[in-house]
């Protein structure tokens, strides 16, 4: 199986939250935080398309999951993970959200989904915890369950970026990990038949300076955040256009 790393979350799975909230102390935010900052950069992106079914993959814990639940109410939220007792946690946070999120493992080295199943598709930090052999398979799977011009939406920690470098390697579960570059993620995008946009920046100031975020959008083009993301559609199937990801 690919994610090698599942039962390393699976040790980790009850204290996940303060875990990475130890590692991050110097931002000054919590995994909440930046669990919804990346919900919300994901709306944002998408203008007035209100995609119905979202898979979130990797979704550990489920903090993303419920943030997308969040951000979009009318969506219902798949969360995808290797980790059973990470899922087994996710399930007790998001109780409260009744029918509108489940939790899916699988046993097999493939999403357990048809094909063009969702209208938007998530990950978050979960690359760099993927072999990088296995880079390519699992982005053609993400390719397979989105529906004709939907998003993926690549979010990754900027190996660009001292500070995130240094909170990787403070972070136990993260202990060895490649951090997935910018670019090799755009062409991953590629690869896999998806049709990215370039990389955006974000977070680039501390909670300290939090008055200066609102700056963040005109630097996303600035290699120098603390994490990015990368937006690449499935194009239109059945007479070869190709879409713009979104803007």
């Amino acid at each position: 199986m690919a994610m090698t790393d599942a039962h390393v979350f699976d040790h980790y799975a009850a204290d996940y939250n303060a875990t990475v909230d130890a590692a991050i102390a110097a931002s000054g935010e919590s995994v909440e935080f930046f669990a919804r900052l990346k919900a919300l950069l994901t709306r944002r992106a998408l203008g007035s398309q209100h995609p119905r079914a979202i898979l979130d993959f990797g979704c550990g814990i489920g903090n993303t999951t419920r943030a997308l639940c969040a951000v979009f109410p009318e969506a219902h939220v798949i969360g995808f993970d290797l980790s059973r007792e990470s899922l087994s946690v996710a399930q007790q946070l998001s109780s409260h959200l009744g029918t509108r999120v489940r939790f899916i493992t699988s046993d097999l080295p493939v999403l357990p989904f048809p094909d063009s199943e969702f209208d938007l598709a998530f990950t978050s930090c979960v690359f760099h915890h993927i072999e990088k052999q296995e880079h390519a398979f699992w982005a053609r799977e993400l390719r397979r369950v989105l529906r004709p011009a939907a998003p993926l939406f690549f979010f990754e920690h900027n190996p660009y970026n001292p500070l995130t470098v240094r909170v990787v390697r403070a972070c136990p579960f993260d202990e060895g990990v490649e951090l997935v570059p910018p670019g090799y993620a755009t062409a991953l995008m590629t690869t896999a038949g998806l049709v990215p946009t370039p990389p955006r920046y974000y977070f680039f100031f501390p909670r300290l300076l939090r008055f200066l975020r609102l700056f963040e959008t005109s630097l996303q083009w600035l290699p120098l955040g603390g994490q990015y993301f990368v937006v690449a559609r499935r194009p239109i199937d059945g007479n070869g256009v190709q879409v713009q990801a979104a803007s």
